[in-house]
């Protein structure tokens, strides 16, 4: 937006002429004398005038200027497309059908990829593992544009983490999140051998593995035939029920019933996910 100060600044140069000569002693109360100096200031002075009227007409399509203590308004955050069961439905049909083996990939037309170009609506988060095996689309069926995924070998959440989470359901609408945990996790398998062979672990590796301690010790609690695998599950319920307190936000939809937060995990050999809702 064109302030008056802009134009002002810009018309400087404009209006220096004249006052100049009024400084050098060239009165605009005597402008009809003819001399040189008399038909200089003349030429000044209708310049200023000139000026003047172009300024007041510039000025008078100048927009007001804002008020920095104005209010703003709402931020209006887009509809959901679907609802959350809506949403769990479609994931699990779209399991179904790449379980079976019926699952294409159909690459997205250069129409697709221009129109994601403009924005996108996810119609659910994957909180998801790393693991190369484990890709939330082709797992699920789906396409470019249509998952939100978050994903950390063992499928825990930073706060980087949530505050991705928390980008896809309040600013884009998407009404569901999946905490997707794998068999045969090797993120959980270290936190196993970490909690009960005291394995030596540094560093990055250490740190990655501690969120998943507290869910082995919990299974272990249980005295399962396979510690791992009852930790995985664990795992992603721990995760999936911090979620459900960790921000207000979603603590807000789900109350609504705007937002659900389920876990599930899924297995390597079968393809199948299974859910815990």
């Amino acid at each position: 937006m064109v302030s008056r100060r802009m134009l002002l600044g810009a018309l400087a140069s404009g209006l220096a002429a004249p006052a100049l000569a009024w400084a050098e002693g060239d009165s605009p109360a005597t402008p009809s004398v003819l001399t040189r100096k008399g038909r200089r200031t003349r030429r000044a002075l209708k310049t200023q005038a000139t000026d003047k009227a172009a300024l007041d007409k510039a000025l008078a399509q100048v927009k007001p200027l804002e008020d920095p203590n104005a209010v703003e308004p709402a931020e209006v955050h887009p509809p959901q497309l679907v609802s959350p069961d809506e949403a769990l439905g479609r994931l699990k049909q779209g399991n179904a059908i790449f379980a079976r083996g019926g699952a294409s990939i159909v690459l997205p037309s250069m129409l697709r990829i221009a129109e994601l170009s403009k924005g996108q609506k996810p119609f659910a988060v994957i909180v998801g593992c790393s693991d190369s095996r484990v890709g939330p689309e082709l797992v699920f069926d789906c396409n470019l544009g249509e998952l939100f995924v978050v994903r950390v070998a063992g499928s825990t959440v930073s706060q980087e983490g949530l505050g991705s989470i928390v980008y896809a359901v309040e600013h884009l609408g998407a009404p569901l999140v999946v905490v997707l945990g794998h068999s045969k996790c090797g993120a959980v398998g270290a936190a196993v051998d970490v909690a009960t062979k005291h394995a030596d672990l540094h560093g990055s590796l250490l740190n990655m593995v501690l969120p998943i301690i507290p869910a082995v010790l919990e299974a272990q609690e249980r005295h399962p035939a396979d510690l791992q695998d009852a930790a995985i599950h664990q795992n992603v319920r721990d995760v999936a029920a911090r979620l459900k307190v960790a921000d207000g936000t979603l603590a807000e939809k789900l109350a609504e019933g705007r937002l659900k937060i389920v876990s599930a995990t899924y297995d390597l050999a079968s393809g199948v996910v299974a859910f815990d809702a």
